[in-house]
């Protein structure tokens, strides 16, 4: 039900950001590519914000909660994706593929918990 608001709302925001590429341009009209173009990039900025800044609370609640970074790690994975989709960066990009790659060595090695033999 969550996913489905979410997406309900970025297609309301690109509806917007597209009519608001129209009604901008009225002087100067452009090609219709660009207002296209310009509602995506909206859409995409207003997205990544807004993922950032819901993990970015959530992490912070969980953190004055005392859990622990195993629990906290798909918020902050979370929070560098939104990021990543707000604002390209080589540093957040490399952040989360460590992130990432640390997380699965980590429970490669971790194996599976089973009963102690004997």
């Amino acid at each position: 039900m969550k996913t489905r608001t979410f997406l309900i709302l970025l297609a309301v925001f690109f509806g917007f950001a597209l009519w608001l590429g129209r009604i901008s341009s009225v002087t100067e009209r452009w090609p219709e590519r660009v207002d296209v173009t310009f509602a995506i990039s909206m859409t995409i900025l207003a997205a990544g914000g807004l993922i950032a800044a819901v993990s970015l609370f959530a992490l912070l609640q969980r953190g004055l909660g005392g859990q622990s970074l195993d629990q906290t790690l798909p918020l902050i994975l979370a929070l560098l994706g939104g990021l990543l989709l707000y604002q390209v960066n080589w540093g957040v990009a490399l952040a989360l593929g460590m992130i990432g790659t640390a997380a699965v060595v980590t429970q490669h090695w971790k194996g599976p918990k089973g009963p102690p033999n004997g």
